[in-house]
């Protein structure tokens, strides 16, 4: 078994304070290169023998290269280089220091001999205690009869206890026989054979097993193995039993070359004891750098069928996933140019969605963008892109598309204002043919596009040596109207309104559809910074669009004519260890709110943690399901040992929960645990339960690393914003 290393900050002075080595341990002297070899000895009384020996008696101090020994007695044989030390005895080397009744060292050699020793590791907080320890020139050590711990004297919460450990020095690493591993006097785990790092240098061995148990998986148990392949290639392989489920195999193997880093997880399990079916996850992910400018990232995920991350997965964003992902993506860039060839799938995961809703898939994507200075302050612009679509049914249309848009772009500004008017061309042409393969007759599209994006800004200084500022901007678009009725509908889709939306030159996500326009921005945004370090401490915005025309090209195609937009404003802040933010959609014809946001989140730096959210928004053309959501999540320390855990995430809309959290945690100074009970909704034909319920369980034994895996803090880390655990 392989235990892994963790080291531990220094958190409380009340723990520190419980640790008397810590004061004990002075780190030893470093001598310059041309002294290593000698050795200052010092003592209140100094004798000779006529065998050449010297005896030192009274406050004995024996000062080497990173070596520094104590003690009452010393006796030097100059004979055969050894040194003794007897009664008091205390050793301070660079990472440890020893307390020992008597021992020995050899000078030529560097070989020690230390009887009914203790020892203390300031770094992790590691103490123990052996009957007898040797070393080999600081490239072994074997304690015979030893324990070992991180808690204070006094209140040994938890003891691993070994008939034999071995520590090999070079390789940073120890092996232990006939281990007991005590938590609270209780024997909990034998071995009659652990590995573990006595550094951060990786190691084959059996890592710490991991437990959980859930609604739809039963009581868990994984076991991971992990294989120190090479210095740059590892893999971990974890058989994992589920008690509904089966035994699944789940694996990790991680690559790194000069150029390349890659990780592919496979989770396998042979027959799903609910299903009868074979189920499976693969996850590919490469990011290579091929040059400073020319680099590549691979994205592939697979499942077995639909409802895999309903029934395996234990947080709400995994239940809730509807595609995933599967592409290739190779950009280069050199100076103001960015070119870009992207292979892209998905493999839709909710059943609800009907074949032709599908999104298509881009074999490939080619694109080009970029600009170059003309003039002084007068830029070329280009964007440009081939993209092949395919779709998986037999229906739909499908076939190439071009785009390009070249323009010039007119940069005048000055520390106070700014004047950017620029003029754009948009060509797009379509090849493409029926499900049959009939080609299709399209029009070319051909659009001018103009803009005038404007603003000024404005500064006083405030009595606190504040900046407040004041930003008017306003951005003029116009495109002529062209009936794109009669074209595909590839990649096209209408964002979320928002105040970014609202400086775009297209309505429209994707390049089927180029919105017409005869409009006019403004915007208002004030912000409170300190010019100091450029924090900002509040920022505020508002915004709106005036038209001019009716808008044409609609998603059902029926004009748009109203006269302005919904009116949106946004405000945060920071103040100390509070953060808030709010935003609302107002809507000028219905007089209400259309969508509106607020959350506050609160730190402390004793990881407290507060977090409140709510977020609404009504059903609209381009928001099928409405929305109404309350979110309160919060990290409260109870006193200096436990803190409270707790989410509560929660439709209104639906009147049912979608994730609740509820634990709490325990420190100790040398131990700490956490024990919460996660519930999240899922919608899964394999299990009769709407919701999941899980325990989420960690026990970490400082200085020695969990005991229990980590899943828990992971998904904590998901769920609550902040979260954070340092061990």
């Amino acid at each position: 078994m392989l235990f892994q290393h963790t080291s531990i900050a220094q958190d409380l002075d009340y723990c520190a304070a419980r640790y008397p080595s810590i004061t004990s341990f002075k780190p030893p002297p470093y001598f310059a290169e041309a002294r290593r070899e000698k050795i200052d000895i010092s003592a209140n009384k100094t004798m000779s023998g006529k065998d050449g020996s010297s005896t030192f008696e009274g406050d004995v101090i024996v000062e080497r290269h990173e070596l520094r020994i104590r003690a009452d007695i010393a006796r030097f044989d100059n004979t055969s280089r050894e040194i003794s030390v007897h009664g008091n005895v205390h050793l301070d080397t660079i990472s440890m220091s020893i307390d020992a009744d008597s021992g020995r060292f050899f000078l030529d050699d560097n070989n020690t001999e230390f009887s009914n020793i203790s020892f203390f590791v300031p770094e992790t907080r590691l103490r123990g205690y052996a009957e007898q320890v040797t070393s080999d020139s600081n490239k072994s050590a074997v304690l015979s009869t030893s324990s070992i711990t991180s808690c204070p004297p006094g209140d040994i919460d938890w003891l691993l206890s070994a008939d034999k450990i071995e520590l090999d020095l070079q390789d940073e690493y120890g092996k232990a026989r006939g281990v007991v591993l005590r938590f609270h006097k209780v024997p909990f785990l034998y071995t009659p054979y652990i590995e573990f790092p006595i550094s951060d240098k990786r190691r084959s061995g059996l890592l710490t097993p991991s437990f959980g148990t859930s609604s739809s998986r039963g009581f868990e148990l994984v076991v991971p193995w992990y294989w120190n392949i090479a210095p740059n290639h590892d893999a971990t392989i974890a058989p994992h039993y589920m008690d509904r489920r089966g035994l699944q195999l789940d694996t990790q193997y991680r690559y790194l070359t000069k150029t390349t880093d890659g990780t592919l997880d496979l989770n396998y399990l042979n027959e799903d004891r609910i299903t009868l079916e074979e189920r499976y996850s693969l996850k590919y992910l490469q990011h290579t750098n091929f040059t400073r400018n020319v680099r590549l990232n691979i994205d592939y995920k697979n499942v077995s069928d639909d409802e895999y991350l309903q029934d395996f997965s234990s947080s709400l964003l995994g239940t809730s996933t509807t595609h995933l992902s599967q592409n290739a993506d190779l950009v280069a860039s050199y100076t103001n140019w960015h070119m870009r060839a992207l292979l892209q799938n998905y493999e839709t995961l909710d059943p609800t969605i009907a074949e032709s809703d599908k999104p298509y898939s881009m074999l490939p994507k080619l694109a080009l963008r970029g600009d170059e200075e003309l003039l002084e302050n007068l830029d070329f612009t280009l964007g440009s892109e081939w993209v092949n679509f395919v779709h998986e049914d037999n229906v739909s249309v499908e076939g190439p598309r071009f785009n390009i848009q070249p323009g010039l772009d007119l940069q005048l500004q000055s520390s106070a204002w700014f004047f950017n008017p620029a003029i754009e061309y948009n060509h797009t042409q379509y090849n493409v043919s029926d499900g049959s393969g009939t080609k299709i007759d399209t029009v070319d599209l051909n659009l001018p596009i103009t803009s005038i994006d404007s603003g000024m800004f404005f500064e006083r200084n405030m009595s606190n040596k504040l900046v407040h500022t004041l930003e008017p901007r306003l951005f003029y678009l116009y495109v002529p109207y062209e009936d794109q009725s009669g074209l595909p509908l590839f990649d096209t889709s209408v964002p979320d309104f928002t105040l970014a939306q609202m400086f775009r030159k297209n309505r429209f996500n994707g390049g089927d559809r180029i919105g017409d326009a005869n409009q006019v921005t403004a915007a208002l945004r004030s912000r409170i910074i300190n010019p100091a370090t450029g924090k900002e401490y509040m920022r505020a915005s508002i915004g709106q669009i005036y038209y001019f025309d009716d808008r044409r090209v609609t998603p059902t195609d029926i004009p748009a004519t109203s006269k302005s937009s919904d009116i949106i404003a946004e405000i945060n802040g920071t103040v100390s260890n509070w953060s808030a933010n709010a935003g609302i959609t107002w809507d000028i014809e219905r007089h209400n709110s259309a969508k509106h946001n607020a959350s506050l989140h609160y730190e402390s730096d004793n990881n407290a943690i507060f977090n409140l959210g709510y977020s609404r928004r009504r059903q609209t053309p381009t928001n099928i399901e409405p929305l109404e959501q309350t979110d309160v999540s919060l990290v409260a320390p109870v006193g200096r040992s436990f803190t409270l855990i707790g989410r509560w995430n929660y439709s209104l809309e639906q009147e049912r929960d979608l994730e609740t959290i509820a634990g709490i945690s325990y420190e100790s100074c040398c131990w700490s645990m956490i024990v919460a009970l996660q519930r999240n909704l899922v919608q899964s034909s394999t299990i009769d339960e709407n919701y999941n319920t899980s325990i989420l369980f960690q026990l970490v034994l400082k200085g020695l690393g969990s005991v229990s895996g980590d899943s828990a803090v992971d998904k904590l880390k998901q769920s609550i914003l902040g979260y954070k655990d340092e061990y």
